[in-house]
């Protein structure tokens, strides 16, 4: 085989999913059944779990080295949830709250522990709860043992922290371009905006990824680790934040629940909380969505492009173009047209020059297809398909609900298909219990 210029592990990142949605009845309105009375205590079970609110169930799967993998993994935990759900009870694939009652009396704060739900309830008093009600992907990414161990081996004096926050502002600045791709909230539903919001009158590529999204506005630095961790305890401090759990940046730095952690043991990874559940997607995220980000971060960690010291200015910046792209027409070619259609350029130039293990020239043959063509992106599907009024958009959007439901829980067990069906079961039975359960395969 004909061997790439440069070979090493740090391709090879680890990828874990987190998938928020809510549980809807019927009519397409918040359920108001218990979290699944099949599965694991909500406060016990550690990958299928309520979010931050009654509805709100949240999926978590391991990391892995393959995105087929990981959504193996989201796969069948959908199953577990999905199987123990109440008749007539579905999960919401859009990430707009579907519809609402006036008061909002139908949002409910899940009842975890004292001291998250009293969090919860600080943030529901001082930030609008309707907002709460928003639900997306998170994808946590970062390096293998391998591939630190091959970096330091290519340059000793290599700053592993240093190339995490490279990736981290490379996201930032790059965000407007995942929200034109892959943004899917073109319209909200009845009661989600206040009467007397100047919301959008017409579809637009993502009100969740917008200055309409849920957020607090607060932006830590990411000059350096020092930076970011003083911004976020100050914050605090001064009252912009509640807690360090409250920083909603579109990437955080992760090490654990302490940020202070960050700076005596360095970033473990990043967490990205860019993306919209896809309404196409059965499981809320394309496999495409999850390896361009691991395209993305390969080529940052490798090239290194940004300047830290100007980073804030930067993603400052780059968050105002990420506003206005989110509320673009999803029908019309981005104003960044030609911008986007470069970075997708580099990056196909980049995954020829390494061995990547998913096929990333095909991936940014298909994201350049999508700069030109708007109608290619799932907002732009949803409204070239159904048209600006949200009401077909609503009614589309419960049928999928149904359809996603009656095809899941129905299949095969994902991932253990070759088990016979009675080791299905309970592969499943373990699930709902919190117990993992690994898959194995052919792959790694």
């Amino acid at each position: 085989m004909k061997q790439a210029k440069e070979v090493s592990d740090f391709i090879n990142s680890t990828v874990g999913l987190e998938v928020e949605t809510h549980r809807i009845n019927r009519n397409g309105e918040l359920s108001h059944q218990s979290y699944p009375k099949g599965l694991l205590n909500e406060r016990k079970h550690h990958f299928i779990k309520n979010d931050f609110l009654e509805t709100q169930s949240e999926l978590i799967t391991p990391p892995t080295k393959t995105t087929l993998k990981g959504l193996k993994y989201l796969g069948v935990y959908h199953q577990a949830l999905r199987s123990e759900l109440a008749g007539k009870e579905y999960l919401w694939p859009y990430s707009m709250p579907p519809k609402l009652k006036a008061d909002h009396s139908d949002i409910v704060i899940a009842q975890t522990d004292k001291k998250s739900y009293e969090y919860r309830q600080q943030v529901a008093k001082i930030r609008k709860i309707e907002r709460t009600a928003e639900t997306g992907v998170h994808v946590n990414i970062g390096l293998t043992k391998k591939g630190i161990k091959d970096l330091t081996a290519k340059d000793p004096d290599v700053n592993i922290d240093e190339l995490y926050l490279q990736a981290a502002v490379g996201f930032m600045r790059y965000r407007w371009l995942l929200t034109y791709l892959f943004g899917a909230t073109p319209v909200a539903f009845e009661n989600y905006f206040a009467p007397d919001t100047n919301a959008p009158t017409t579809p637009v590529r993502s009100l969740r990824n917008s200055h309409f999204g849920f957020g607090n506005g607060f932006i830590s630095s990411y000059q350096s680790i020092q930076q970011y961790v003083d911004d976020i305890l100050k914050a605090v401090d001064d009252h912009k934040l509640i807690a360090q759990r409250e920083y909603y940046g579109t990437v955080r730095l992760k090490r654990s629940d302490d940020v202070r952690d960050l700076l005596s043991k360095g970033i473990a990874y990043l967490e990205l909380r860019i993306y919209d559940l896809d309404p196409f997607e059965p499981l809320g995220v394309s496999e495409d969505a999850v390896d361009l980000v691991r395209l993305m971060f390969a080529y940052f960690v490798s090239e290194r492009p940004f300047d830290l010291k100007t980073a804030d200015a930067d993603i400052e910046k780059a968050g105002r173009k990420n506003d206005t792209v989110a509320l673009e027409n999803p029908l019309s070619v981005s104003q960044y047209h030609d911008e986007a259609a470069e970075f997708i350029g580099r990056l196909e130039k980049f995954s020829s020059q390494v061995v990547i293990p998913f096929n990333a020239q095909h991936l940014c043959f298909k994201l350049t297809e999508m700069i030109d063509d708007p109608t290619m992106t799932p907002s732009g599907r949803l409204v070239n398909w159904l048209g600006a009024d949200s009401k077909p958009v609503f009614e589309q959007l419960l049928k999928f609900a149904k359809g996603y439901q009656d095809d899941l829980i129905h299949n095969p067990a994902i991932g253990f298909e070759a088990l016979s069906a009675a080791d299905q079961q309970e592969v499943m039975a373990t699930l709902k219990k919190g117990i993992p359960v690994r898959i194995k395969s052919w792959f790694k």
